[in-house]
């Protein structure tokens, strides 16, 4: 995954901005954080990931402490009108197929170790870290070594490929933590070209 180190682009930020300035400012206590906490951050170590039973992944995360804000039943009903008209705004804006994830993290959430491999494609995550305190982790799909990116305070942009099962050295073991409140918004672009553009536009 590579980070995106210049600014924004400012349409984008705008529409970001709004929704962490918004959300924020509501009453987080009415959202029903799903898992278990981990203060030891055994569950995005490496440890962990060589516990993981490999064959039976099928991509998605397989324990949490967080919420994605798409839950019905995790989310509450006022909310759910701002989280879908920020969603279409960002689909718009990347031309995305769709929003793979929008997850809220409380303080020491995570999300553990997974691939996306049951939904490849070209990935753009929108990460906003209330205090910079979190990261995002994966295993380089090349030399297998463990990368650790940080979070920054305020927004911040990844991009990346996630490959299916039979893509050996495209698949991205991949995690994230916070210690602080920490939002991700995940888009999948459909078509490469598509994706470079939508890149350097970030």
């Amino acid at each position: 995954m590579k980070i995106i180190d210049k600014e924004l682009n400012p349409e984008l930020l705008e529409i970001v901005n709004e929704f962490s300035e918004w959300f924020f400012q509501q009453d987080r206590t009415l959202i029903k954080i799903n898992g278990e906490s981990d203060e030891n951050e055994y569950r995005t170590s490496v440890e962990y990931l060589n516990s993981i039973d490999k064959e039976k992944h099928i991509g998605f995360p397989e324990i949490t402490y967080g919420v994605d804000l798409t839950h019905i039943e995790s989310t509450p009903v006022e909310f759910r009108e701002k989280i879908i008209k920020t969603d279409n705004k960002l689909n718009a804006f990347f031309g995305s197929k769709f929003c793979a994830v929008k997850m809220y993290y409380p303080n020491s959430g995570y999300m553990g170790w997974h691939t996306n491999w049951n939904c490849p494609g070209y990935n753009i995550l929108l990460s906003y870290n209330h205090t910079g305190d979190g990261y995002f982790r994966y295993i380089d799909p090349i030399t297998k070594e463990p990368v650790t990116q940080l979070d920054v305070k305020g927004w911040q942009a990844k991009v990346g490929y996630f490959g299916n099962k039979k893509e050996k050295d495209k698949i991205v073991w991949h995690c994230a933590r916070s210690n602080s409140e920490r939002i991700t918004f995940g888009y999948v672009i459909p078509d490469e070209n598509m994706w470079k553009m939508m890149v350097d536009d970030l």
